[in-house]
């Protein structure tokens, strides 16, 4: 994985962050050291092409990523993809202290106590993220990871098509814990290893919320409610081309003003309905706090397309009563001027067995 040396010549990886909103591109290599960033572009994702990780019209998505990546003067290589789905199905298993061989043979007796489903449709990766222990026995924590095989499968087929080498499929709450464990700092001043951070990708269909507790992932799910549902509740207000402009024009959307203008009106629809997304992402901080004694949160980290609105930031600490920023930079990666947007690529970048 990362970066493959022939002949000390470093060879770029094309890393795709699919999202039924607005499709990212990077072009980059890793070393030990740092990530490098040689090209990064985004277009709007042809709608109706691609939802919650599913690839509705494949021909359109497929043309439309082909003509990206020409326009943009990429060369075909290795590609790595990064999907989010609330069809992925995650959870945190408690295992006897075991080694991985034999948790792998454990796993496919305890997998239908906790997951109701026909897993043969499913496939199924584990990663052990730490202990537990309770009523004196320490167990092992274990994040299962179950991706829909028709999923991987169309995805597969998709870089296929484009002309690319499909290498690696990674889901996005992995490519965020793997940024953190690779970066020292974010916005020059959060070190992610000393606290439990809760890393939040407020996304158009949905919204990814990554628990990460001294660098180990701890929960990660992904609720279907995002930026698409304050567009639908600001439609009657105003037409759709200009809802990009209005989001840029609130100036604190952690407060609202009184007054029946339609600016006020406006901001409050989308303070409401931020707040029905924090309605959601509380009951996953509850269910987080609720598992262990010592389980707590100490830090909001935002980003993706929401996070950009002005005030947000304040908006969640309020809610919460927890420091919350907005992601702008992340030490050890070069040359990216918009990390926030391209953080789901520049994770996938990080090898696994690297962290």
């Amino acid at each position: 994985g990362g970066v493959l040396k022939e002949n000390d010549l470093f060879i770029f990886i094309i890393s795709i962050d699919l999202g039924s909103y607005e499709t990212k591109i990077v072009q980059g290599s890793r070393s030990k050291e740092e990530i490098q960033i040689n090209k990064s572009f985004s277009f709007n994702t042809p709608p109706s092409s691609y939802e919650n990780g599913n690839i509705k019209n494949e021909l359109v998505l497929l043309n439309s990523l082909k003509e990206e990546l020409r326009k943009n003067k990429v060369p075909p290589g290795t590609c790595y993809l990064n999907i989010k789905s609330s069809a992925i199905i995650t959870r945190e298993i408690p295992f006897p202290v075991l080694e991985d061989k034999e948790i792998e043979g454990l796993l496919k007796y305890q997998l239908p106590e906790y997951l109701p489903m026909d897993y043969g449709k499913y496939v199924i990766q584990h990663k052990p993220i730490g202990r537990i222990t309770n009523q004196e026995t320490e167990k092992l924590n274990v994040l299962v990871v179950a991706i829909p095989k028709d999923m991987v499968d169309m995805h597969y087929n998709l870089v296929k098509e484009l002309g690319l080498k499909p290498a690696v499929l990674d889901y996005q709450s992995n490519g965020i814990w793997k940024l953190l464990k690779f970066t020292d700092n974010i916005n020059g001043s959060i070190a992610p290893s000393e606290k439990t951070i809760a890393a939040i990708d407020l996304g158009y269909g949905s919204t990814n919320i990554t628990i990460i507790d001294k660098g180990t992932i701890q929960t990660s799910r992904v609720i279907d409610l995002g930026g698409q549902s304050l567009d639908n509740n600001a439609a009657s207000l105003i037409a759709g081309d200009e809802l990009t402009l209005k989001k840029s024009e609130i100036e604190d959307v952690s407060t609202v003003e009184e007054g029946f203008s339609d600016y006020n009106r406006y901001v409050n629809i989308v303070k409401t309905s931020i707040e029905g997304i924090m309605d959601r992402i509380d009951r996953i901080f509850k269910y987080y706090i609720s598992k262990e004694a010592d389980n707590e949160i100490g830090r909001l980290l935002l980003y993706g397309g929401l996070s950009n609105i002005k005030g947000v930031d304040k908006l969640f600490s309020n809610y919460f009563g927890i420091s919350a920023a907005v992601l702008n930079t992340a030490s050890k990666i070069r040359s990216i001027d918009d990390i926030n947007k391209y953080i789901n690529c520049a994770g996938a970048l990080i090898r696994d067995d690297e962290v």
